[in-house]
């Protein structure tokens, strides 16, 4: 039963205002869903030049962001000139993923559990191999921010970088080496072998009869013939000298 007692009505009336305020006051109190934001977003590589076969590190900057608690970046470049090597540098803490193709690469970061978002500058840095010369343009061609209560703002193309690699030199031909003649060493000679010596042809008879000969045995042909006549001749005359004194001695 209704309280028909007089004064029951306004206290009802009342008692609905105070409802009605205590529920605005508890809508109120309930945060609203606030996206992560970020300042700029952008892409750099070192200065210098760089050649086929070497690697570059393609540095991914989110600038003045707040209320982030994960992101997702993916980079495309040209396959023919570059290919993903690795992730070098990533936010502290929480959680990394790479997942890479063929021309592109795309990393993830979380925190996790209740940590806070992340503020201020957050950087990541990616390695690319070079592999032909050429001018290659990586773009950072989707981004998506998450904030710490879920909400979410992705974008496209967001920005991009040219990275000039030169082509890699091409070895010179090794040059044919020649002897040089002044410097070709000579073989060693060879030893002469021992020869028997040649005898020299006998002189001629009338040669040798002619020239003259010394020693004791140097006398022949025609010199011994003569001293041969002298010996019998003074033989001879001794014979006759001995037989003519044996006579003048009768």
């Amino acid at each position: 039963m209704r309280d028909r007692t007089p004064g029951s009505r306004p206290r009802r009336r009342a008692l609905h205002a105070a409802l009605a305020v205590l529920g605005l006051t508890l809508l109120t109190a309930v945060p609203a869903a606030a996206a992560p934001t970020v300042d700029e977003a952008t892409l750099s590589v070192p200065a210098g030049s760089l050649t086929a076969g070497a690697t570059v590190d393609v540095r991914l900057d989110l600038l003045d962001v707040a209320d982030l608690y994960a992101y997702e970046a993916t980079l495309t470049f040209d396959p023919a000139l570059l290919a993903f090597d690795s992730v070098t540098d990533a936010p502290d803490g929480g959680f990394d993923d790479v997942a890479s193709g063929t021309g592109s690469v795309t990393v993830r970061h979380s925190r996790l559990g209740a940590s806070p978002g992340l503020a201020g500058t957050v950087a990541t840095t990616v390695r690319l191999r070079t592999l032909a010369g050429g001018t290659a343009t990586v773009t950072l061609s989707g981004l998506t921010l998450v904030g710490s209560d879920g909400a979410t703002v992705a974008t496209a193309d967001v920005t991009s970088v040219a990275v000039v690699v030169d082509a890699a030199p091409t070895p010179a031909p090794t040059p044919t080496t020649t002897p040089d003649p002044t410097t070709t060493p000579t073989p060693p000679a060879a030893t002469p072998e021992a020869t028997a010596p040649v005898p020299s042809p006998s002189a001629t008879p009338a040669a040798a009869a002619s020239a003259p000969r010394t020693g004791a045995l140097s006398a022949t042909g025609a010199q011994v013939g003569g001293l041969l006549a002298v010996a019998l001749g003074a033989v001879a005359l001794g014979a006759f000298l001995v037989r003519r004194r044996t006579a003048a001695a009768r």
